[in-house]
């Protein structure tokens, strides 16, 4: 019941943002996302977090953002984890309304995430909160300044994934499903940008092995940026592909 309340909390902000009547700037780029992550399990209940995301757009020949992450796992028990971290992201001016110049964003973050299989169905659901420093870049007299701006930012992630096989006997197990994650921000920092982006994949995986897992697949981006041009906000819709390399090992065997 909590889950599908806050879902429908949620939901009514991005709709609230997604069909306002206020005329918007739209802003469509073509994207591709490299992941890989690496969890490292040190004890029965605690693990190491590792993830790179190389963001690219423009049919991958320039940067979008590139996003370093690393954090601890707790499971509080089989379906249930706590997570908590440290993100770095640096955003490269791109599209077309871009930013000045690259500028740097520092993370923390905290997290849930509750596993709630439907029969055969895994079906995740992710809750995480972010206290983000993002860099105002300026320049004077050829110089570089960054002020750091202080941001709430709760998310939610909702993840299915359906397989193939009937019985977990193959060498190789292959999946399809979907995710979506929904960002807001609040705070005294956010002014009218509570919708921040909302995110979309449809994507096919394959275990290869205990070791190993690759998905890959369709990825859609709703992004508001935070800036406004002529009193308009400004919406990109990035559209492309997700291709990610999940690593696990576990120290504790």
């Amino acid at each position: 019941m909590c889950i599908r309340t806050a879902y429908l909390i949620f939901s009514f902000f991005i709709c609230k943002a997604c069909f306002s009547q206020e005329q918007r700037l739209a802003d469509h780029n073509a994207i591709g996302w490299f992941v890989y992550t690496g969890t490292f399990k040190i004890k029965p209940r605690v693990s190491v977090h590792t993830e790179y995301q190389w963001r690219r757009i423009n049919t991958l020949k320039n940067w979008q953002q590139g996003l370093s992450r690393a954090g601890i796992n707790y499971a509080v028990r089989k379906d249930v984890s706590l997570n908590v971290g440290y993100a770095f992201a640096e955003t490269f001016p791109y599209g077309d309304y871009p930013n000045a110049s690259v500028f740097p964003e520092h993370r923390i973050y905290e997290q849930v995430v509750i596993n709630n299989p439907l029969g055969k169905v895994a079906v995740s659901h992710r809750f995480t909160l972010e206290q983000r420093f993002v860099g105002k870049v300026t320049f004077q007299n050829a110089i570089k300044n960054i002020d750091y701006v202080f941001l709430n930012r709760m998310r939610y992630r909702v993840k299915a994934e359906f397989p193939f096989q009937k019985k977990n006997t193959a060498k190789k197990t292959w999946s399809v499903g979907f995710q979506d994650e929904l960002f807001i921000g609040w705070g005294k920092n956010i002014g009218a940008n509570v919708f921040d982006q909302n995110r979309f994949a449809l994507l096919m995986g394959c275990k290869v092995n205990p070791l190993l897992k690759i998905e890959g697949g369709y990825l859609s981006q709703i992004l508001q940026q935070g800036k406004r041009i002529n009193d308009k906000p400004v919406f990109q819709y990035n559209n492309g592909f997700m291709l990610a390399a999940h690593f696990t090992f576990d120290f504790t065997q």
